[in-house]
């Protein structure tokens, strides 16, 4: 499955992802510890809150004819989301995702090819769709942990094709002077493509390998892609190095989390 939305409405895309979340938010203390080492569940709920209207601020102004708004950084827009009560901020956050929801239905059931400005850069509208899908499962993850819920929602291979297509290089900025030129380390799972952590003259990227080489890292499709984004599966053992100590420190420098 590709960054297409599926037949219905295209935030119906979403809508599994999204109800997971929430119920997993419903059993979260707001002050608990998460997957994210600096957040808690009510920083986490305020960052997908803020992230949702975002995009709906950009998509409700391209729809609408208005020049698109510049992206705010993550400090700017959740300001406002981390203030609030959690009472208020759980409360807050279905109606941010339904009104994310309804901006891409409109734009994209007008115009299904359409394209924004998105963070200094063009972006292809139909891949909100999995981005958010994206966002929504890796931060259930990061309030429960492994469940089989999470195994299933990590392990849909479209994740993974967001990840390496749409964030290739931003899941590897901030571990960026981690690597010089001249490093790649393939990391694989049973059963898919394998993709390689890439430094060259180009930059640090993620892009997918067709090179039969061997892989540095090894694990299954949800586990390979909690790695991506800097995370770890409750379980370790479901990621193994046979590439050595050397080449893990480099990857997990890297992948230091977007």
């Amino acid at each position: 499955m590709s960054d297409e939305p599926v037949a219905g409405r295209p935030s119906d895309g979403f809508a599994v992802e999204a109800a997971a979340f929430l119920e997993a938010l419903e059993v979260t203390p707001p002050a608990a510890l998460t997957g994210c080492a600096l957040w808690r569940a009510h920083e986490v709920a305020a960052h997908l809150g803020a992230g949702a209207v975002e995009i709906a601020l950009n998509l409700e102004a391209y729809g609408e004819g208005r020049p698109v708004p510049a992206t705010r950084g993550f400090e700017e827009r959740e300001a406002r989301y981390r203030a609030m009560e959690d009472a208020e901020l759980r409360a807050d956050l279905p109606r941010s995702i339904d009104r994310v929801a309804a901006a891409l239905d409109a734009v994209l059931g007008a115009e299904p090819d359409a394209v924004v400005p998105w963070t200094g850069r063009q972006m292809v509208v139909a891949t909100f769709v999995t981005h958010l899908r994206s966002e929504l499962a890796l931060h259930r993850f990061d309030l429960v942990g492994d469940d089989e819920t999470s195994q299933s929602l990590l392990g849909q291979p479209e994740l993974t094709d967001h990840a390496v297509a749409v964030l290739g290089r931003a899941l590897v900025a901030r571990g960026a002077a981690a690597a010089s030129a001249g490093f790649a380390a393939v990391i694989a799972a049973p059963g898919a493509s394998d993709l390689a952590v890439v430094v060259d003259g180009d930059g640090p990227r993620l892009e997918r390998s067709d090179a039969r080489l061997e892989p540095a890292v090894v694990g299954d499709p949800a586990a390979r892609l909690l790695l991506l984004w800097g995370r770890q599966p409750g379980d370790p053992r479901r990621l193994v190095a046979p590439g050595g100590v050397e080449a893990l420190a480099t990857l997990r420098s890297l992948l230091a989390g977007y």
